[in-house]
């Protein structure tokens, strides 16, 4: 007797000092577990999708590759940007502090992924998703030349590496940004759409939104840039001059 006593008292203070395992998950951590379930695996389901695609408009530049980048661009878009989607990870992270940390940083990064498209604004994301794909089919196209002759970006490397001649290296140099003449145009567009993605969920600009994916503000990261730089200039004069 004596030693059944002893024993539910032993099992009582396990209980009541993990209360956990005793009371389950919370009710907001199984609402917040259920959603994530869902979503993850709509967005892994997806993000393959897009990025098989992407990958070949990079490596094939086609019209016909080109249109498929686009459409599951769309499509990767609508689903992470949501409205649905926003509301209910802004709704859990009301609460918290009842969620493990995991689901913190997992609801936190799908606000990050819906800012790149929110689809409050579809006809701004749509406009943004085409200005990315032809912004990267010209780029991916591009032809170099020097002195009116093929290059490729291989090739340009390897003088820039090889060569010590420096009339041939600046003429290098300088075909191997040709192609910024060629994406110029399309690059302020891009830019005023990237910026209004990002404002749509009260980032100021898209680098504020990139830079947030670190945890960081921009005050913050460019801080540490102008650290990080400050830190390694004595060692960047010592290797070139």
């Amino acid at each position: 007797m004596h030693h059944l006593i002893f024993s539910l008292r032993f099992l009582l203070l396990v209980v009541l000092s993990v209360p956990s395992l005793a009371l389950g998950a919370s009710p907001i951590q199984e609402r917040a577990d259920r959603f994530l379930k869902l979503a993850n695996a709509g967005y892994q389901a997806l993000f393959r999708v897009n990025s098989e695609t992407q990958w070949l408009a990079v490596t094939n530049v086609t019209p016909e590759h080109d249109a498929a980048a686009e459409a599951t661009g769309k499509a990767y878009a609508a689903f992470n940007g949501n409205p649905a989607i926003i509301s209910e990870a802004r709704d859990l992270l009301v609460h918290q502090n009842e969620l493990n940390e995991l689901t913190v940083r997992q609801l936190k990064q799908l606000l990050l992924n819906a800012a790149e498209g929110p689809m409050m604004n579809p006809d701004l994301v749509a406009k943004r998703v085409a200005a990315e794909t032809k912004q990267a089919s010209i780029m991916n196209s591009f032809e170099f030349k020097l002195d009116g002759h093929k290059i490729t970006a291989n090739e340009i490397d390897d003088k820039l590496e090889k060569s010590a001649d420096l009339g041939e290296r600046k003429a290098v140099w300088e075909a191997s940004k040709e192609s910024g003449l060629a994406l110029k145009p399309n690059l302020v567009t891009l830019r005023d759409l990237r910026n209004g993605v990002a404002k749509e969920m009260k980032y100021p600009d898209y680098f504020s939104l990139e830079v947030a994916a670190y945890g960081m503000t921009t005050d913050e990261m460019l801080k540490m840039l102008e650290d990080w730089m400050a830190t390694l200039r004595p060692l960047y004069l010592q290797l070139h001059t």
